[in-house]
């Protein structure tokens, strides 16, 4: 009986063998057609709210559903070309739950949901769950949300700023910032991209959150301005776009009406800022314990706006340093194994995509463990994926 071996190799001059690179991958082929029950559980990934007696909120509820239904399709793409994610993905889960444990925590709902959104991310990426149906599918939610929140037929939390089911408005704006990203890499014509990047445009600005603003404007002008450009220039202008987008973040919030109408809300808000930053320097490397990074201000029980300092609360310096190589590794498609055509849309959208969630993650709370976090870390993940090695042989002598 024959036996594949693990990985295609190749041989070199001198007769040894070694990995073989595989071609960069085309993950929304032309005339990708979508598959309907992926498309239509990715439409719940933009629905906010909670079933009655079920303790995680839709999106969380549709991600787990999709993984159930992914554990019958056989996989397209292998983690031999990128095994360490699954390895550290183990090691992060386990490491979590002992050092919430050794804080008196109980780590098992925090910790089942991390490690449904890791198997999401895992699943998108070897192919059991159809990325462009899942894209497909966040854009007709993104759009409906949008249509019924101006028909009054959705929550109306925020005085008419564009919310509806995804209720708060500056995760609605990361939302749909993400969503128009990747909506436009699925487009094949110039036109249609322009269009959906112009659209989001409009949908950021109704949320009236000044952070997203300001990343999406970074992530739009990366996207039109880098794809002439060598590689290692196109990282440099990503770096000077993240310090226009801080200097904008904070400027934004001094222009016009934005001075006097938050003036009061700024105002608490840094109050929050303030107690969340002095909670993370006194966390232990290993962190206070998952569901910990809140602050108790006014009688009051408050999520942290840092995303960064949610992780060294809940994880310590650990968490923080794993969970920000991912985003890099994933976003940035740092491969050995793959060819990463870093010029294409596909890649250039993808560092983009990433790049809006790593930058609102400083002024927005429970941003890298979010839906949508990790379906781009599953996107990206799956451009670092080889294709499955071929099956042995069954019988005697092949």
């Amino acid at each position: 009986m024959t036996t594949a071996p693990s990985a295609p190799q190749a041989a070199s001059p001198a007769g040894e063998t070694r990995p073989r690179r595989f071609p960069p991958v085309v993950l929304v082929p032309p005339g990708h057609s979508a598959r309907i029950i992926d498309a239509l559980l990715a439409m719940l990934l933009v629905y906010r709210l909670s079933v009655p007696g079920v303790p995680l909120p839709i999106p969380q509820l549709a991600a787990i559903t999709l993984v159930a239904i992914g554990l019958f399709r056989a996989p397209t793409r292998s983690f031999s070309a990128a095994s360490w994610y699954p390895v550290v993905a183990i090691a992060l889960l386990g490491f979590l739950a002992v050092e919430t444990l050794i804080n008196d925590i109980d780590p098992l709902r925090r910790g089942l949901n991390i490690a449904s959104l890791m198997l999401f991310a895992a699943f998108l990426a070897t192919g059991r769950i159809d990325v462009g149906s899942v894209i497909k599918g966040l854009g007709v939610g993104l759009v409906l949300n949008a249509a019924l929140f101006y028909l009054r037929l959705t929550p109306d939390d925020y005085q008419g700023r564009l919310t509806g089911f995804l209720q708060d408005k500056n995760a609605a704006a990361l939302v749909y910032a993400v969503g128009a990203v990747l909506l436009a890499m699925v487009a094949r014509k110039v036109l249609w991209r322009m269009l959906i990047l112009a659209a989001g445009v409009a949908a950021v600005v109704a949320t009236d959150s000044r952070t997203t603003m300001a990343a999406y404007a970074v992530a739009v002008v990366f996207l039109l301005l880098s794809g002439r450009m060598h590689r290692a220039v196109e990282l440099l202008a990503l770096t000077i776009g993240v310090f226009v987008f801080l200097w904008a973040d904070d400027n934004l919030s001094k222009l016009g009406d934005y001075a006097v109408s938050r003036e009061g809300s700024d105002a608490f808000r840094l109050r929050i800022d303030a107690a969340s930053s002095l909670k993370a320097q006194g966390a232990p490397w290993y962190g206070d314990g998952l569901g910990t990074a809140t602050v108790h201000l006014d009688s009051g029980t408050w999520f942290f706006h840092n995303s960064y300092e949610g992780l060294i609360v809940e994880g310590g310096i650990v968490l923080l340093v794993v969970m920000l190589a991912i985003y890099l590794v994933t976003g940035l498609g740092l491969s050995t194994r793959v060819e990463i055509d870093a010029l294409s849309f596909q890649s250039r959208a993808i560092t983009a995509a990433t790049a809006i969630v790593c930058m609102c993650a400083l002024r927005l709370g429970e941003v890298f463990f979010a839906p949508i976090g990790f379906l781009v870390i599953g996107i990206g993940l799956a451009r670092l994926l080889g294709p499955v090695p071929p099956q042995p042989n069954a019988g005697i002598g092949g």
